[in-house]
């Protein structure tokens, strides 16, 4: 970035490139002022500055500094949906999609998302992946749904690995295949999927496809229950209990059954409760 001093005179002048530049001061630089930012993106936006009228948008649709008003968020994301900005045109999808501050039009939504995944936008991948899976819009398809999943997973969509972990784990209707599922499975929990974590250690504490490893199992749980996967909470409860994997310790089985007791998991309810009782059952009366 220019001399911080150049960049407001420019910025000032009316130079919209500059005016921009500065609202990404103001929004990434320590100290944020994000207040600031959103006042510069206004100014570069309404000269047409397509990436000013995507991150105004997107900050209306999120309530980001601003009061969320998902009207206001579509009318900038239409500006540089029009201006040719891939990810305004993912965004505005799928506000179209669920109908988010616009009338419904899932047919309009999916032409969206072709345009930007002809730039390569991940996301919108994704997205037509999804309707092939579900049959929204598009006739329904397996073979198509995997495609579109594998280009954005190609380019490093989480979520799509972990969908194609997903289908071919057998949770949707699709023949399963244990190696693909562990191979897409691995890949999104590296990422950070906290679901395909800990989906992943359900196979390492099973042995389904590799060799058992309930210590491996254990770390899983617990990177998933660290995010605040619920189940991941309880699995990992249920190692301490019983010394799978790791050390058996009751203090933090009931520390993680108490996590997803706290998130309605039903089974953690009986498990916290039977601990309970087998303490008080030891208690000297």
């Amino acid at each position: 970035m220019s001399n911080h001093g150049e960049l407001i005179k420019r910025a000032r002048s009316g130079d919209m490139e500059a005016q921009f530049e500065l609202g990404c001061h103001y929004d990434f630089d320590p100290p944020k002022q994000k207040k600031r930012a959103i006042r510069w993106y206004h100014k570069a936006a309404a000269q047409g500055h397509v990436k000013a009228q995507n991150f105004l948008g997107e900050s209306y649709r999120n309530g980001d500094t601003v009061a969320q008003d998902l009207q206001k968020g579509v009318y900038w994301l239409q500006k540089a949906a029009a201006g040719g900005s891939a990810d305004a045109q993912s965004s505005l999808g799928t506000a179209l999609f669920y109908g988010e501050g616009i009338q419904q039009d899932q047919v309009k939504a999916l032409s969206l998302y072709r345009k930007a995944a002809k730039q390569g936008h991940a996301s919108a991948m994704l997205n037509i992946g999804h309707m092939y899976r579900s049959g929204d819009v598009l006739r329904q398809s397996w073979k198509s749904a995997i495609r579109w999943y594998l280009k954005a997973a190609e380019k490093n969509n989480v979520s799509a690995m972990h969908w194609l972990g997903r289908i071919y784990n057998g949770w949707e209707d699709y023949p399963e295949n244990e190696a693909k599922a562990f191979y897409w499975l691995s890949l999104a929990a590296k990422h950070g999927d906290a679901l395909s974590q800990r989906s992943l250690g359900v196979y390492y504490f099973n042995g389904w496809g590799i060799v058992a490893d309930q210590t491996v199992a254990a770390k899983w749980y617990r990177e998933a229950a660290s995010q605040g996967d619920e189940w991941a909470s309880y699995l990992l409860g249920l190692c301490y209990r019983d010394g799978t994997g790791v050390r058996a310790n009751r203090r933090l089985a009931c520390h993680w059954f108490q996590k997803a007791v706290a998130q309605d998991v039903s089974e953690a309810v009986a498990a916290l409760d039977a601990i309970t009782e087998k303490n008080e059952s030891k208690r000297p009366s």
